[in-house]
């Protein structure tokens, strides 16, 4: 894969301990926030972490924030934007199948990501969990980026002839979800190959006499 892409991979942040000097602070604290997160969860991340690893003073954060809320919804927005500008690239910029066109390249790209030593699943899913009914504002970005990643799995779908798309995008989606879940739980790369050979299979069925879920 391009190197160009591989840096827009979710959850990529440099190993080493982050530094304000050099860009803007609150990028460094969004930043720090995410490499954070990731690896200890977000409600067990405290802000003198935060800013220790950022090299941001604690005014710094809440003159650009407000609150802790305020940068955790800044570092999951950025995050989720960034996992779809890798995704979408990869599967774009990858070469379509005859059969099932570019819809295999999204597992493709699970398998690449899952298979990463910073893979620590799915901050988004993450956020929505420790934060269900508390943080309308986290509730907003996880619709808003299970809205888009519809929509591109609906284009894919019809890019390739398939009737009943939002049905077959839906049954896509429980398969990138579980795939992300169980890479994590069973630190296992290759269930990232085993849902998109599982895609194969519903897709083959909707391209022979697509599925009622009435």
């Amino acid at each position: 894969m391009d190197h160009t892409l591989s840096l827009l991979l979710p959850t990529y942040a440099p190993e080493t301990e982050g530094s304000a000097s050099s860009r803007d602070a609150g990028d460094a604290l969004v930043t720090a926030a995410i490499w954070l997160f990731c690896r200890n969860g977000i409600k067990n991340t405290g802000v003198e972490k935060i800013i220790s690893r950022a090299g941001v003073s604690k005014m710094t954060l809440y003159n650009r924030f407000s609150t802790k809320e305020g940068l955790v919804a800044a570092a999951v927005e950025k995050e989720a934007q960034q996992w779809r500008d890798w995704l979408f690239s990869y599967v774009n910029g990858g070469e379509a199948d005859p059969h099932y066109g570019r819809i295999p390249l999204v597992f493709t790209a699970l398998f690449e990501w899952f298979s990463r030593k910073d893979y620590f699943g799915c901050l988004i899913m993450k956020a929505a969990i420790e934060f269900e009914g508390e943080s309308p504002e986290i509730t907003r970005i996880f619709n808003a980026h299970k809205t888009a990643m519809n929509g591109f799995l609906v284009d894919l779908c019809e890019d390739v002839g398939l009737r009943e798309s939002n049905v077959l995008a839906s049954m896509l989606m429980t398969l990138i979800d579980g795939s992300i879940i169980k890479s994590l739980l069973a630190k296992d790369p290759r269930f990232g190959l085993e849902a998109g050979a599982m895609a194969k299979i519903i897709l083959d069925s909707f391209l022979i006499a697509p599925i009622s879920t009435e």
